[in-house]
């Protein structure tokens, strides 16, 4: 599901114009021919994002739906680029989607302004499915709720076990109690980084600026789950305090630097230009391990199918503790003349989209995971959505009980002020990982004023 980071670069670029102030949304026509040949069929349009595998996913899904409900008949709106940029110009233009994913990070806004629709009546009744309670989207107590995950996605090392057997290492451990320590971590990944001379990074003459096989990447696309692993964070899970400044989020980010500048074993920012795709990287030994977000096994699945990666799945290292996070896009329903007109089969939609019973090619296909527990719990559930020839024979006991039992609540879930703060956060964190000054330099003295400057005694 996702190509772009996670939420750090999506930010409400025009947030929201007059249009959206004075609740004009618009909507695709109410009624049309359905794929059954109906012509008084409501039709409904839906958008997403995604590559091509993702594409032919959704439109199967949706063909699916088409064909099972005759009145009613849902057209799919692939939407490429500046995803949030195009949502807030069809909002002006009066010409939204009636539903559709919706970046996490920007969501507040647009449920506090009623362009999204409050869905909360739908959880409370229980019609909606019993969801996974850390994949809802509600920004105040008791307050609107814009949806919850169509999917699951949890992080965990993606890796390449033939350079593991190559290097006589063993592979990543499968359960968080056996995690690696950071320092394991560190050691591992410096024992699977070769330069074009075969020198390790602890070995005299080792290169550093040609590296032929990096233990590790992805760090800080994921580095939110790295600052919970060390009892830190941006936030606290309360929402009350940013902790940002904090001596463990501190460390943790120093941490993650030095895997570039100190130990190198990750690429830089610099150096990202040459790594290819994650499938690739892996494929090619130009990456040993990649730290990833469940979405990726899609891809990683295709390629251990049809080009035989020998590919493997472990839990994170820890800091101080094991822990992941949760990603998961939100369906939301807009509230356009449309969906207000014809709730009742915008409705019938939504919850078939939200059924891992609807969505199970997906996920059997390494796109999404179930955003249900009892998927997680009932053994003929799990067999059905793991047991295929694209997941690791490893999968089960590497994501069940790490999803269950494990995820640290993402804040994008329930932060509302996450896409502003975002907007002053993200750069800097970016002179961090491009080495300008340590971490404690830019959290102290460029970020925490900025943040301060803007939110005021709003957070301690």
């Amino acid at each position: 599901m996702r190509k772009g980071k996670p939420f750090i670069v999506i930010s409400l670029v025009l947030m929201l114009i007059v249009g959206l102030l004075s609740g004009c949304f618009g909507g695709t026509s109410a009624t049309g021919t359905s794929e059954s040949g109906n012509k008084d069929a409501v039709q409904l349009k839906f958008a997403y994002w995604g590559g091509p595998l993702e594409k032919d996913s959704i439109e199967a899904l949706l063909k699916a739906f088409n064909e099972s409900h005759p009145n009613i008949h849902v057209k799919g709106q692939q939407i490429q680029g500046s995803y949030i940029e195009k949502m807030t110009t069809m909002a002006s233009s009066n010409t939204l989607p009636d539903l559709g994913y919706f970046p996490e990070g920007s969501l507040p806004p647009w449920l506090k302004n009623g362009a999204i629709k409050d869905l909360k009546p739908l959880f409370d009744s229980g019609e909606i499915g019993d969801k996974l309670k850390y994949s809802i989207f509600q920004f105040e107590e008791d307050g609107p709720i814009a949806g919850s995950s169509v999917a699951n996605e949890v992080t965990n090392i993606y890796y390449n076990k033939d350079l593991f057997d190559e290097a006589g290492i063993a592979y990543p451990p499968t359960k968080a109690e056996d995690a690696w320590t950071w320092d394991e971590f560190v050691d591992i990944a410096k024992k699977l980084t070769v330069d074009r001379n075969g020198k390790h990074p602890d070995d005299k003459g080792f290169d550093p600026k040609n590296i032929k096989t990096y233990g590790v990447n992805n760090f800080t696309y994921h580095f939110e789950t790295f600052l919970f692993s060390n009892n830190g964070g941006i936030i606290s899970e309360d929402g009350k305090d940013i902790i940002l400044d904090q001596p463990e989020t501190i460390e943790a980010l120093q941490r993650m630097q030095d895997l570039m500048y100190v130990h190198h074993v990750m690429p830089t920012p610099a150096n990202l230009s040459t790594i290819p795709n994650t499938d690739t990287a892996l494929l090619t030994k130009r990456v040993a391990m990649n730290i990833d977000g469940h979405w990726a096994l899609q891809e990683l699945g295709k390629a251990k199918k049809e080009k035989d990666l020998n590919l493997g799945i472990g839990v994170l290292p820890k800091m101080e503790k094991a822990v992941t996070t949760s990603y998961g896009t939100p369906i939301v329903v807009f509230n356009t003349d449309n969906t207000k007109e014809n709730w009742d089969e915008t409705k019938e939609f939504l919850k078939f989209i939200m059924d891992p019973v609807n969505s199970l090619p997906l996920i059997q296909g390494g796109l999404w995971m179930p955003n249900e527990e009892k998927w997680y719990k009932e053994p003929e559930l799990i067999k059905k959505w793991t047991d295929t020839e694209i997941h690791p024979e490893e999968f089960e006991e590497a994501v069940i009980d790490w999803a269950l039992n494990n995820v640290r609540r993402n804040p994008n879930y329930y932060w509302g002020d996450r896409s502003e703060a975002s907007q002053i956060i993200t750069p800097g964190l970016d002179q961090i990982w491009s080495n300008e000054k340590s971490a404690e330099e830019i959290v102290n003295d460029i970020i925490m004023p900025k943040l301060d400057k803007k939110f005021g005694d709003k957070y301690q």
